[in-house]
């Protein structure tokens, strides 16, 4: 045994090499796993904003690059296959317990066995996991790693783009065949297929095999079918028995395909299965409802236990069947633009929004200084209340929906997926809608946060202490820095897509506009501005403390629009 572990890491080089030996010969490879670069980060912990390129992708990339597909659509198609087939349930069984085996070559048998168990090999390694037997325990535990790395989403997505690039076909029936494997607790996987398999149909490949697995044993492969078919006006009316399928999972993704589709046939059935929608579908579903009802949205708060879960889907139900008449089209176009104005009232703890005639749509009070807030769709606020010691979601009445306590938050800011990036003076991290940190940065040198904001790229914008502009990026590493002059803390930075920086320098009566290098590009003269913030149309919003004023300049430097407020500094103004 002994022998063994000093040759593990010789005997994985070797099999890395037979691999690409085998790739480059197109003999059969049954049991590849993507090795594990030091320099590749965990999934889901890249790129915050979906509307970028994340680390997900680039990991994948990576990956496909490191087995040797990267130019290979065949070998590509050949992976796929071979993930695909799959030991008899007696097989790895049987293989289980050859791990107790006192004879070395029937425990590497079985661990070659069950390296190729696929998905419904996992819940026997990890049972085998918790062995006593710690060689059994670590055997079990190299296979089920070497099972998911071999079937991660990011590896997956990007042989599934490989292959839709290449007008590979036969690479439809390679992910519903993955999709056949699939348990109960794999929704990244069944996300990633399904993500792919609308890639493919809309390029016209993989209709009759999509078409035939809406009645498939399987029931992972009717949802994906499901999925991809049923947004379609070509294929809605197929899936809608589907709504009446045995299958509550393949009964939600039918549903949310059907709405997504504009057919409101399935909002009664996706509401009834949002409380055990899987996280990542959940979050896509509620952002979809608060878009459609606008204005209308219940003030329904969401909480992360099964009970809370079921108030929330009851009461959209109650939404909808008494809005649902009422509502026009339910599929979504662009984020509606309103004309409203988001205002801070940071003295007074107040956030009103405005409509286009400076009149109050709705106001709330009693909010602990909000040093950072952000308008959500349907009536909603997502706000840092510093002294509350919160980030909170406030419905326009004022009642808190979502909550996470963490002590003086400076910065809030939404992201995809129902996640929030979050900043105080000493951390740098994102959450999911449970609470979770999902990412975390570390602190250049250590330096206490004045100001900060997630950028696009997975990277971050942040002023420090000591009067430094920093940009990192998705690797945490500090890519530009330079000297700037700001007073006041809470809020974030804004960035422009190539670089430029808005610098408010309270002080001396300035805002700067910076290039990267901290060089000027312009600049606007205000009384002790606090914020300054680029709008959709390219003009600039700047609030001023002296003036409890937010004004806004044309590209000219023209003020086209002012509020000032008679009781209380205004320190935000966004308009949404």
């Amino acid at each position: 045994m002994e022998n063994y572990r000093h040759s593990f890491w010789p005997r994985l080089v070797i099999g890395l090499a037979l691999f690409g030996i085998c790739t480059w010969t197109g003999k059969a490879w049954f049991h590849a796993a993507p090795p594990e670069p030091k320099s590749l980060r965990a999934p889901d912990l890249g790129s915050p904003w979906q509307s970028s390129p994340s680390n997900l992708d680039v990991e994948g990339d990576q990956l496909v690059a490191a087995l040797g597909l990267s130019q290979d659509p065949k070998s590509v198609l050949f992976y796929l296959q071979n993930l695909n087939t799959v030991p008899s349930d007696e097989k790895l069984a049987a293989a289980i317990s050859d791990f107790e085996s006192d004879d070395f070559p029937v425990r590497q048998g079985a661990e070659k066995i069950l390296h190729s168990g696929g998905l419904p090999g996992l819940a026997l390694l990890e049972k085998a996991a918790k062995s006593e037997d710690l060689e059994v325990a670590r055997r079990a535990n190299d296979c089920a790693a070497t099972i998911r790395r071999s079937r991660s989403p990011a590896l997956i997505g990007a042989l599934a783009r490989m292959l839709v690039r290449e007008k590979e076909a036969g690479g439809v029936e390679a992910l519903m065949g993955l999709g056949g494997q699939l348990g109960v607790d794999e929704s990244p996987l069944f996300d990633a297929l399904a993500k792919h398999l609308a890639i493919f149909y809309a390029e016209g490949m993989g209709e009759s095999v999509l078409a035939g697995a809406l009645a498939d044993k399987a029931a992972h492969r009717r949802a994906l079918a499901a999925a991809t078919l049923g947004a379609t006006p070509e294929w809605a009316d197929r899936v809608l028995p589907i709504l009446d399928d045995n299958n509550s999972r393949t009964r939600l993704y039918a549903a949310w395909a059907l709405v997504r589709g504009g057919r409101r046939e399935g909002m009664p059935k996706l509401l009834e299965g949002l409380a055990d929608a899987p996280p990542v579908l959940r979050e896509e579903v509620v952002e979809h409802l608060y878009q459609v009802a606008g204005d209308s949205a219940p003030d329904a708060p969401w909480g992360p236990s099964p009970q809370e879960r079921q108030a929330f889907g009851a009461t959209w139900l109650g939404w909808w069947a008494e809005a649902g008449p009422g509502l026009g089209s339910i599929t979504l176009g662009p984020r509606p633009f309103l004309d409203r104005t988001l205002l801070v009232y940071l003295d007074a703890g107040e956030v009103a929004a405005l409509d286009s005639n400076d009149k109050d749509v709705w106001r709330i009070r009693k909010v602990d200084f909000p040093l950072d807030a952000e308008p959500l769709q349907g009536n909603r606020v997502l706000l840092a209340e510093n002294q509350g010691g919160r980030v909170c979601i406030r419905s326009h009445t004022g009642r808190i929906l979502w909550q996470y306590a963490v002590e003086s938050p400076i910065v809030a800011q939404a992201l995809p997926g129902g996640k929030t990036f979050i900043a105080t003076r000493s951390d740098l991290f994102v959450i999911d809608r449970l609470g979770n940190r999902v990412r975390e940065w570390k602190r250049p040198r250590g330096e206490v946060i004045m100001r900060a904001s997630a950028l696009p790229d997975g990277g971050l914008a942040l002023i420090n202490m000591r009067q430094r502009f920093m940009r990192l990026d998705a690797a945490g590493e500090v890519v530009e820095s330079f000297p700037v002059m700001v007073s006041t803390t809470g809020g974030r930075v804004d960035v422009a897509p190539d670089g430029r920086v808005l610098i408010p320098m309270m002080h001396q009566d300035l805002v700067l506009e910076m290039d990267g290098a901290g060089q000027e590009v312009r600049r606007f003269r205000v009384a002790e501005p606090i914020i300054a913030q680029r709008l959709a149309n390219g003009h600039v919003m700047i609030t001023s403390m002296s003036e409890q004023k937010a004004m806004e300049y044309d590209a000219a430097g023209r003020v086209v629009w002012e509020y000032q407020s008679r009781t209380s500094r205004v320190t935000r103004a966004i308009r949404h």
